[in-house]
């Protein structure tokens, strides 16, 4: 098969993460919920938006960019991992792994390697680049709580620890957006009953 005919398979095939739900809901409907291809467009304007806040040096925004719209396509075929239910990090790594394979695999070999590096690089949250993506993975789903009334955080019971744990890269990364604006928001859902202090 020629390698341009490799490539349109592949972006047939990823059309699906349109039709993987993730557990937020959508700004003004709390009956329709967010699916893979949303989350990843709302977290790369974040990073766009607010990459100001983000105290890690050097970063190349078009590998940013690259990791967030890669991160996520894995879930066509291991769909998603709900961010705060109980589930084995290594269960779902190597989930995700074989699913990473075998989507990333449809590309030519020179593609299929540059994805899978920069897949299993955000995953591993060692490089600048991945810990700013990460920043925003965190901070847009949070975002999608905050305009739902804490959707997930009520599905899920969650407790301020749990929160707090789910947004570390912020807290590392991105001390300014955490303090200025997630921070009050947590103390107000703790206010309202909403996230359960420990």
């Amino acid at each position: 098969m020629h390698k341009i005919h490799k490539q349109i398979d592949f972006l047939f095939e990823i059309d699906r993460v349109k039709t993987i739900l993730r557990q937020s809901v959508v700004l003004g409907d709390i009956n329709r919920r967010e699916n893979d291809a949303e989350h990843s467009w709302h977290m790369a304007m974040c990073a766009i938006v607010l990459k100001e806040y983000v105290e890690v040096e050097n970063v190349d925004m078009e590998k940013v960019l690259k990791m967030i719209l890669v991160h996520d396509i894995v879930e066509v075929y291991s769909d998603d991992t709900p961010a705060f239910s109980e589930f084995s990090k290594e269960e779902k790594f190597r989930k995700e792994l074989a699913a990473a394979e075998k989507i990333f695999g449809i590309l030519p070999e020179e593609q299929y390697k540059e994805f899978l590096k920069i897949w299993l690089e955000f995953e591993n949250m060692e490089s600048d680049e991945s810990k700013f993506a990460n920043v925003f993975d965190r901070f847009q789903g949070f975002m999608q709580n905050l305009t739902s009334d804490g959707h997930t955080w009520k599905k899920w019971d969650v407790t301020e620890e749990m929160v707090v744990k789910r947004l570390e890269p912020l807290m590392k990364y991105a001390p300014v957006l955490y303090n200025e604006v997630v921070r009050p928001e947590i103390d107000n859902y703790i206010k309202k009953g909403i996230i359960k202090q420990n």
